[in-house]
């Protein structure tokens, strides 16, 4: 296996997390996928909470309202 130095490892890195940068610029520009991915969160948290039984929040009304796990709806 050859060995590459510091300086060789360092170009990749920054290579690298100038694509990453350059692809998250991306979708932060774009406001209906940045909304499509923090629902997806949303409905897998919600998800895992119905599935282990947990009661979850909403603020309804002007008062925090609980929701009890079987009452949890999953839009997916």
């Amino acid at each position: 296996m050859k060995k590459y130095g510091n300086n060789f490892w360092r170009f990749l890195m920054k290579k690298d997390k100038n694509l990453l940068d350059d692809n998250i610029s991306k979708i932060l520009n774009d406001p209906d996928k940045v909304t499509e991915i923090i629902q997806s969160g949303i409905q897998d948290a919600l998800l895992k909470h119905k599935q282990a039984g947990n009661q979850v929040c909403e603020w309804r009304n002007n008062k925090v309202v609980w929701i009890p796990a079987e009452k949890i709806v999953i839009n997916k």
